[in-house]
């Protein structure tokens, strides 16, 4: 009986909410403009394709009117579609147009927020321009927005070190406009590389991955920087604690439109508290160090970095463009283009030796995309690119070698890398019937890749150096089936047949993708699949005086560098009523092709070994929305176990180094009238470390003090877990024709700072170097040689970061 008056209550309300009169006036007002205030007003969301909107502007004015009265007029006004999904949810179209089609997968509109829908292949699409406001954000960052999404976090609060499901980062596929990125992030990977003006839209796969995405083995993420001619000139203008960013949308002529978008840090003219506190993050790296039972190391934990006895001098770039040309209503032509370029410059002064780094990373790209339209059942598309990675690091060591009182160069360490990656694809859509469509595809890609690692000591003429350049040449097939049942699920199938060259392998990936409603409100979904990665990135850190982790991409050549491989299965179950979401996914995941080289472990491991790892989690989310408040929850649990049979002293398995076991987060949203306001919690597990059994002091074969450790099982222990507060204020306006917000941010509101992670820095050295032998051995092999800890670095959270930003647009 109880459940009977719920449910009638529940009816009665949305009918007297339905029924509920309002006036309505508006003066050539903007579309969009006009749907973001009537969802502030009633308990009712929106979906739509933006550029289908926001060249329409209105004028209305009708007094005591329902809003389904109004939308009925608007449909009148505009000639565009206002479909009834549910009791809350509007979807908008125009009629007889592909967005119906982009539109058709949707299952839950507003997913996580207002921008992040799910839709039932598995996948997760973000429209940038209705994202609403985000904890600690001043703009819709892609790299910082997915985070949200439980089993997407970031171990070092960066916005481009993202793990899906406990893959790394360089396990992710990253496309831009179909280019190929193998850096995604400036300033060390704390900014986003993608300008939020030239994302238009996202999609993001954990799992169940498309047949036509390739060569990584965790997620991927797709974006694209939009495809609509617009009928007036846009613009807008950005300026936060970081960067200056403009863009313009112009129609040349009606068949042909162009994006420009740039960016650019002022951080080399002026510093901001903004830009200092990330400073203080990336180059303080000092702290106490302890072992396990507690004990103070007495050693350097670094250089005793500080503001007064360093200069840093970093600045970003990045420019985006588009070309579209729409000849006929049968094809579309997109051709577009990017450059980001970073420069770091760091010199520290430690007394007797002065440090400096300099690093500077660049991406290029071009694309070229054809899509044909054969009939209205089939569809052609041919896709080529080209990107180029670019990674320059160099760190010298200044010291008074001849002891005249003046500095010498006494030591050079280079780390270079680049690639060059082209392709081409070719893509057929066929529709087979209403419910069943089948896509084929064949992709052709050449990778050039070099490296050059060097250790130069001018005052003992000695130079180290090694240079490797490979290459690989990859022909892929794919195909994919996927038929749409009539109660709305999907069965989507797929298999990629592809062959690496630089391992001379043929390999199978078959995909597969199962969603089932089981009733109106449950939907039941499995994923499985099985990918490969013939490219990885290696930590090259311990044995030289880089201050900063250099990251360097190889390719895979099953004598050294395994190719790496996964298989993966997910299930779980999605609920959704009304404002209601709930959505529980589990995943066991198997990883072959580990090395203790591309996982950086925290104490140094002297021999490259390979391994395997083990992955099992559970996503779940919650998101409810009460008229103009949203609040949504995301736990993940993780459970990644690390197998490297031939290290020696280490247990059969052991945490892996990116195992955090539990992960939770709370968000909250509130729009009144023209404020926006958010506030974000989130707590983790900390990260696994290998902690330090013993530590004393001896003399070496020098007769100077040296400090022999003896490290613990790896990752046997846990830094303290990481938690921080997030806020975001945003004030929308207008002056005169310009629309404008103004915006304020705080990140780690209680400047709550702890260790992310340690490094050691030890090696066994020789006799003639300074070893010490194992008391009762000669020393005259490694393995009777002692363990020398000359450093112990800290990386550290964030501290307390406010953020200002002011937009306009036109």
């Amino acid at each position: 009986m109880k459940q009977i008056f719920v449910v009638l209550a529940l009816f009665f309300s949305i009918i007297i909410t339905a029924q509920q009169k309002q006036d309505f006036n508006y003066k050539q007002t903007s579309l969009l403009k006009v749907i973001k205030d009537f969802q502030s007003k009633n308990d009712i969301s929106f979906s739509f394709a933006t550029d289908v909107i926001e060249d329409i502007q209105i004028t209305i004015n009708v007094k005591q009117v329902t809003w389904i009265d109004f939308l009925q007029l608007l449909e009148y006004e505009t000639g565009l579609l206002f479909k009834k999904i549910s009791d809350t949810q509007i979807i908008i179209t125009p009629i007889n147009s592909e967005y119906i089609e982009a539109l058709d997968g949707v299952i839950i509109l507003g997913y996580v927020t207002n921008g992040i829908d799910k839709k039932n292949d598995g996948s997760i699409a973000v429209d940038n321009k209705r994202l609403g406001i985000l904890p600690g954000m001043l703009n819709t960052d892609i790299s910082q927005s997915i985070q949200l999404i439980p089993g997407v976090s970031t171990l070092d609060e960066s916005a481009t070190g993202i793990q899906i499901r406990g893959g790394s980062p360089d396990q992710n596929l990253v496309l831009y406009d179909n280019i190929k990125l193998f850096n995604t992030g400036h300033f060390y990977g704390m900014f986003s590389l993608f300008n939020p003006f030239a994302t238009d839209k996202a999609t993001i796969y954990r799992s169940g991955t498309s047949a036509r995405y390739g060569d990584r083995i965790s997620g991927i993420l797709d974006i694209s920087s939009g495809n609509k001619i617009h009928e007036n000139t846009k613009g807008g203008f950005e300026i936060d604690g970081l960067s200056l960013n403009g863009f313009v949308k112009t129609k040349l002529s009606d068949k042909t439109g162009l994006y420009i978008f740039a960016r650019r840090s002022y951080a080399d003219l002026i510093q901001s508290p903004t830009y200092s506190s990330y400073v203080d993050k990336i180059f303080t790296n000092f702290g106490v160090a302890r072992d396990r039972n507690g004990n103070i190391l007495q050693l350097e934990t670094d250089d005793d970095f500080s503001p007064e006895t360093s200069n840093n001098k970093f600045s970003f770039a990045d420019i985006n463009t588009k070309l579209i040309l729409k000849p006929n209503d049968k094809n579309s032509i997109e051709v577009s283009a990017l450059y980001t370029r970073n420069r770091l410059d760091f010199d520290f002064n430690g007394g007797d030796e002065v440090l400096v780094d300099s690093l500077i990373t660049q991406n290029k790209g071009l694309s070229f995309n054809w899509k044909h339209k054969t009939t209205e059942k089939q569809k052609e598309q041919i896709s080529a690119y080209y990107s180029e990675y670019n990674s320059f690091y160099q760190n010298d060591e200044l010291k008074d070698e001849t002891e005249d009182g003046n500095l010498d160069l006494s030591e050079i360490n280079i780390r270079e890398n680049n690639i060059v990656d082209v392709g081409v694809n070719f893509t057929s859509y066929r529709q087979i019937t209403e419910s069943q469509r089948l896509t084929l595809g064949y992709q052709l890609s050449y990778t050039d890749l070099d490296v050059t690692i060097s250790k130069e000591e001018p005052f003992d003429s000695e130079k180290e150096i090694l240079e490797q350049d490979d290459y690989n040449l990859k022909n892929a097939l794919f195909g994919e089936y996927a038929i749409e049942l009539k109660n709305k699920g999907l069965i989507n199938s797929g298999i990629r047949l592809v062959h690496y060259s630089s391992l001379n392998k043929f390999l199978i990936e078959p995909r597969i993708n199962f969603e089932y409603p089981i009733s109106k409100r449950i939907r039941a979904k499995i994923a499985f699949e099985k990918r490969n990665q013939p490219i990885s990135q290696l930590i090259e850190f311990n044995h030289t005086e880089l201050r900063l982790e250099n990251n360097l991409w190889r390719l895979s050549d099953n004598i050294q560098y395994p190719l790496l491989s996964s298989n993966q299965i997910s299930g779980g179950f999605l609920y959704h009523y009304r404002n209601l979401n709930i959505d529980i996914d589990a995943y066991y995941k198997e990883l072959k092709g580990l090395t203790t080289f591309t996982n950086g472990f925290s104490n140094p491991l002297e021999n490259l070994e390979e391994g395997e790892s083990t992955i099992k989690g559970i996503d779940i989310l919650l998101k409810y929305k009460l008229s103009n408040y949203k609040v949504w929850l995301g736990y993940t649990f993780n459970d990644i176990t690390f197998q490297f049979p031939n290290l020696t002293d280490t247990p059969s398995k052991f945490p892996g180094n990116n195992d955090i076991t539990h992960q939770f987060r709370i968000s909250n949203a509130l729009k009144l009238n023209n404020w926006q306001f958010a506030l974000g919690w989130q707590i983790r597990t900390g990260n696994p470390i290998t902690p330090v059994n013993s530590y004393e002091i001896k003399t070496d074969a020098d007769g100077e003090a040296a400090g022999v450790v003896n490290f613990g099982s790896i990752n046997s222990t846990r830094l303290p877990s990481f938690h921080r507060l997030d806020a975001s204020i945003l004030y929308d306006f207008s002056i005169k024709n310009l629309d404008a917000q103004l915006g304020i941010s705080f990140l780690n509101i209680y400047n709550r700072v702890k260790p992310l992670n340690i490094i050691y820095k030890a090696e066994r050295k020789p006799l003639d170097d300074g070893g010490i032998a194992i008391e009762g051995t000669t020393g005259s092999t490694p393995e009777e040689l002692e363990i020398i800890l000359e450093q112990v670095i800290q990386k550290f959270s964030l501290g307390f970061t406010p953020n200002l930003s002011l937009k306009l647009f036109f």
